[in-house]
């Protein structure tokens, strides 16, 4: 039995690098994108922030450095406590992009972000809107290539896929897995008009235009999600219209936390969240199956090494799955410029990340609880 099973996992593990391979190949970079489009005018870049004094001060500084003719920066500070407000009116802003409006908390069947980023976006009078979160870092070009992109792509909404900062022992184990959740599996089917049920969006970066977004009824629609990056790319593709990612590791950066404690904690707050519906069972499935896939032949090896009893062609299958999924993930580092020993930790990730996304659930149906900044709301009116 653990024969056909070890070899289960080498035919997986293959699978997986195949993935890859065909993803590296065919998403685009959003560097090769042409010079800036006309057919758009101005872009309102929208940023939600809660005590973001850690980052705020370089990440917006990055946004208003941007090369595009017509833009504007709305920075929604969300009842912020710590100093952000006193970083972003030290900021230089010679030609008068940012504007600075002061949140109201959420009322009730409102989750904070969504809440902040409705008031920004109906404060904005760009064409296009760019959702953005606060850590994030852009380069000059980020913003023209993203519109030369999205024109380019005939698209309605475009995902930019950053550059996953990480630092210290924890974070360069744990982070790899958010680009490897999308370049090892299905990420491509992102930009195919079908199916619907995929789509890809994130902090880092939703273009969308006006229209759209106005059709979709906004960030109101949107009010519960706790994922809502995600979601408003989800309900774009559902209702017909074409999303797009682009990869922008070399224009785009946001090192989302620091520590195992703020993984673990960050995390927690929204994994279980993607898991919903018949979809989302099904995704739940093949993450488990994925964490069993990464952790089981690597503890035949380890059993092996200690002596136990193992078949010698079990051992070479068990060598082989880890080996190839290693293999995969050194190949998605050094597409990505990422540092290339975490590979080494796959299985280890594996099994932390299982820990998260069983926390992630006893919060919500337990415990019934959605923490963040500050802020408490019942998990039982929120939703993926």
């Amino acid at each position: 039995m653990i024969s056909w099973i070890l070899a289960a996992a080498v035919v997986l593990s293959a699978v997986l690098l195949l993935c890859l391979l065909v993803n590296l190949a065919v998403i685009p970079r959003l560097s090769g994108s042409r010079p800036p489009a006309t057919r758009f005018g101005r872009v309102s870049l929208v940023v939600p922030g809660r005590n973001e004094e850690r980052e705020v001060g370089h990440a917006v500084a990055s946004l208003l450095a941007q090369d595009y003719p017509d833009f504007e920066v709305i920075f929604v500070n969300d009842r912020s406590t710590d100093r952000t407000s006193e970083i972003l009116a030290a900021l230089p802003d010679p030609r008068g992009r940012l504007r600075v409006l002061d949140g109201a908390d959420p009322p009730p069947g409102w989750l904070g972000k969504p809440h902040a980023l409705w008031q920004g976006a109906r404060l904005a009078t760009g064409d296009l809107l760019l959702f953005v979160d606060a850590d994030v870092h852009y380069h000059p070009s980020t913003v023209s290539e993203a519109v030369s992109a999205l024109e380019n792509f005939g698209a309605d909404l475009l995902c930019i896929l950053p550059r996953f900062e990480a630092e210290g022992f924890w974070e360069n184990v744990l982070m790899p897995n958010v680009p490897a959740s999308f370049f090892l599996g299905l990420g491509f089917l992102a930009n195919w008009d079908r199916p619907r049920w995929l789509a890809a969006g994130g902090g880092a970066g939703n273009l969308i235009q006006r229209r759209v977004y106005n059709a979709l009824g906004g960030h109101e629609a949107l009010k519960d999600s706790v994922v809502d990056d995600v979601r408003l790319a989800f309900a774009s593709k559902r209702r017909g219209f074409r999303t797009r990612v682009v990869r922008a590791e070399n224009r785009a950066s946001v090192r989302m936390y620091r520590g195992f404690r703020e993984v673990w904690d960050g995390f927690t707050k929204n994994t279980s969240y993607i898991f919903q519906g018949a979809v989302g069972v099904l995704l739940l499935f093949l993450a488990y199956l994925l964490v069993f896939l990464a952790v089981g032949p690597f503890l035949v090896l380890l059993a092996a090494l200690a002596g136990a009893p193992f078949h010698p062609a079990d051992i070479r299958l068990a060598g082989a799955a880890t080996g190839i999924l290693i293999l995969a993930r050194l190949v998605l580092a050094a597409s990505l410029g990422d540092p290339l020993w975490p590979a080494l930790t796959h299985p280890f990730m594996s099994a932390v990340w299982a820990g998260i996304i069983g926390r992630s659930f006893f919060y919500r149906i337990v415990r019934r609880r959605l923490s963040w900044r500050g802020r408490d709301f019942d998990a039982r009116g929120a939703r993926f």
